[in-house]
């Protein structure tokens, strides 16, 4: 599998089964490529730049999963993955059940709105409130946590997708 998603062959016409990505398909292949490019350099920079002190295992959980995330971006292209129905509701299980999960206890993390007294979010806290007052949502912080989740729902997209071919490779998909 290539880095550029499976766009056709290295001759540059396509070969046998191969389908040209059009416009759109291109757009898609450069859109991703560098989303997770981003994320991989941003995963590398931040965690560079804190060596100097331990940071909190949240931080260090984010950045590890923004650099996974990153390079699965960057390794399969969104037509290689075939992972199906399945797929695509455990990716948005996991993005939607993340945030929601995340957001329903309070915790006390050490990162973010610490001028509130009550914090809800995981991996940072994106929405606070004081005792009896009105609640407050960081908006970096709230995009920060769906590429969180999102990224981890883009694991269990990938896993099924390897699940499926493993199972039509071993004759699981022979009717």
């Amino acid at each position: 599998m290539s880095a550029v998603g499976g766009v056709g062959s290295a001759t540059g016409r396509p070969a046998a089964g191969d389908e040209v990505p059009g416009l759109w398909g291109s757009f898609g292949a450069g859109l991703r490529l560098l989303v997770g490019w981003f994320s991989v350099a941003i995963a590398i920079l931040n965690v560079l730049a804190e060596l100097d002190r331990m940071p909190d295992r949240a931080y260090l959980l984010f950045h590890t999963l923004l650099l996974v995330g990153g390079l699965l971006l960057i390794s399969f292209g969104w037509g290689a993955a075939g992972t199906g129905p399945a797929g695509y509701a455990g990716f948005g299980l996991v993005l939607t059940g993340g945030m929601l999960v995340s957001a329903l206890p309070a915790n006390d993390a050490v990162c973010c709105m610490t001028a509130y007294s009550v914090r809800h979010g995981y991996p940072f806290t994106f929405l606070g409130r004081h005792d009896g007052g009105g609640w407050h949502v960081d908006s970096p912080q709230l995009a920060a946590d769906l590429l969180f989740w999102g990224y981890a729902g883009l694991i269990v997209l990938v896993l099924v997708a390897m699940a499926r071919r493993a199972g039509k490779h071993h004759g699981g998909g022979r009717k």
